[in-house]
């Protein structure tokens, strides 16, 4: 069953071990994954017809043949029931996910599934898988119809760089941004400058075949053009922009002559594409589901358990350690607040600035005042973490942990209990084997030097295997389903 998939039996016996609370981190971030599950998603928006393709009572002809082509984290089960709903009008489908995805042997189906991007990096698997869907769309005719699956992960599932750079000089140079702490989003911009498929790329192939493509969100504010970084839009990104992003992170000096030939280039178009309104007139493209999706579903799940709680912000980005900073400012704010203190003037100034730097949701700042008894405030977004080190771990590891030290900072009422929990929804985090970790609480003075040796080292993985043998670290493995992280924070007042 899912939900106990979820929580995994080591979890399990956690929740007999200690307080329940636990229990309850656990399962609104269970919660809050089955709501953005592709399959249900999928049969609450998608029917079809003799003839159409219905997406929200929006009708789209099948036309003379229907393809599928997909590739993210969240595609194998999308792909599966879009199959089921399809039925003998599917007539090919190419389909890239992770490796691992498959818990047990491959289900009975006539789609073709490509393994491939071990560790969320694309390899020559994936750039096989990529090769497969470009032999795929480039055989369709102006009568077809080709349905497109896109999850984030999308981006190492579909890797097919521009001639003559590598697939191994494209990786290393993306790797080193991301250990700069450079944004998904200017990751994106310098993957589409790189590569013939994203950024528009795929769309063009496809012309003049109709398109239809349903996206699973794992950017924040749902841009179509930095999701698998835009296979399916125009790419409106000036062509300086790649440079100058590396300009930023000083790498552009040491890119390969290769590199230099595709960015200082013109990057060859199809002619005679239609555009209308920024986007390709023959393609639709439909989000189908986000974080805010999984956020609300969180909040209603701590609602049920008796928590006041409120979605604050769906739009968390930047580096870790500002981010532990900022909430541990709040709780230890929302706490003293919980046990008495009349005094509001520092909550609602720390409200007003976090609502500049992190878009706190429309009116919540005032909500969020009115809170008066056990809180649970859900926060989602991606953030990043510069990488200084070479311990393993994740960006959700290194929050939880950054979260424990920064709340030492702070006197927290003896009559407040503080919980958070944060994971990414695609139960992988970084190159390990967790989605996240429960931050520990009450560490002392040794734990605080340890902790912040392994945060040093981006080594918070290791951190949490000796910190109650591991029990704080969320295992769930592969939840096929990504709309980036959600982290739990929940404040208790005891009389």
């Amino acid at each position: 069953m899912y939900s106990n998939r979820v929580l995994g039996v080591k979890n399990l016996s956690v929740c007999l071990r200690k307080m329940s609370t636990t229990c309850d981190l656990l399962e609104i971030f269970q919660k809050s994954v089955e709501s953005v599950q592709p399959a249900t998603l999928l049969e609450n928006q998608i029917s079809v017809t003799e003839s159409h393709l219905v997406v929200r009572n929006e009708y789209h002809a099948l036309g003379k043949r229907c393809h599928v082509i997909g590739f993210g984290k969240a595609v194998k089960d999308m792909a599966l029931k879009m199959e089921s709903i399809l039925g003998e009008k599917m007539q090919r489908a190419v389909v890239t996910v992770p490796i691992g995805i498959f818990r047990e042997r491959k289900p009975s189906t006539r789609i073709e599934f490509i393994e491939g991007a071990k560790n969320n990096l694309p390899d020559k698997l994936s750039m096989g898988g990529a090769l497969r869907i470009k032999e795929l769309v480039q055989t369709l005719a102006e009568d077809d119809m080709l349905i497109v699956l896109v999850s984030g992960g999308g981006s190492a599932l579909l890797p097919l760089p521009i001639p003559p750079i590598t697939l191994q000089e494209k990786h290393d140079l993306i790797k080193q941004l991301a250990r700069k702490g450079a944004t998904i989003n200017e990751l994106n911009s310098v993957r589409k400058r790189m590569s013939v498929l994203k950024g528009g790329g795929l769309a063009e192939l496809a012309y003049p075949c109709k398109v239809v493509t349903l996206v699973l969100s794992d950017v924040i504010g749902d841009p179509l053009d930095f999701i698998a970084s835009g296979p399916m839009v125009p790419n409106s990104d000036k062509p300086q922009l790649a440079i100058d992003i590396l300009k930023k992170y000083e790498l552009l000096d040491g890119i390969s002559s290769s590199i230099q030939t595709v960015l200082y280039g013109k990057k060859d178009l199809l002619a005679n594409v239609p555009i209308k309104e920024g986007q390709y007139a023959h393609v639709d493209n439909y989000i189908i589901g986000n974080n805010l999706m999984a956020a609300t579903a969180a909040s209603a799940a701590a609602i049920s358990k008796g928590y006041q709680s409120k979605v604050v912000s769906t739009c968390i980005q930047g580096d870790v350690i500002c981010i532990a900073k900022s909430y541990a400012m709040l709780t230890a704010l929302l706490a003293r607040r919980l046990a008495g203190d009349k005094n509001n003037t520092d909550l609602e100034k720390f409200l007003k600035d976090f609502e500049n730097r992190h878009i706190i949701l429309d009116g919540l700042k005032e909500e969020i005042m009115k809170l008066k008894d056990n809180l649970c405030l859900i926060f989602a977004g991606e953030p990043t973490v510069v990488v200084a080190g070479t311990g393993k771990g994740g960006r959700n590891q290194q929050l939880a942990l950054n979260f424990a030290v920064e709340l030492t900072e702070h006197d927290i009422p003896k009559s407040v209990k503080i919980s958070f929990l944060s994971c990414g929804t695609d139960g992988i985090d970084g190159p390990t084997d967790a989605a996240g970790a429960i931050s520990p609480t009450n560490i002392g003075s040794d734990w605080k030097k340890y902790a912040q040796e392994c945060l040093d080292n981006n080594d918070a993985y290791r951190f949490f295997q000796k910190w109650d043998s591991g029990a704080n670290l969320v295992k769930i493995g592969h939840t096929g389903t990504n709309v980036m992280d959600i982290h739990v924070l929940i404040v208790e007042h005891y009389q």
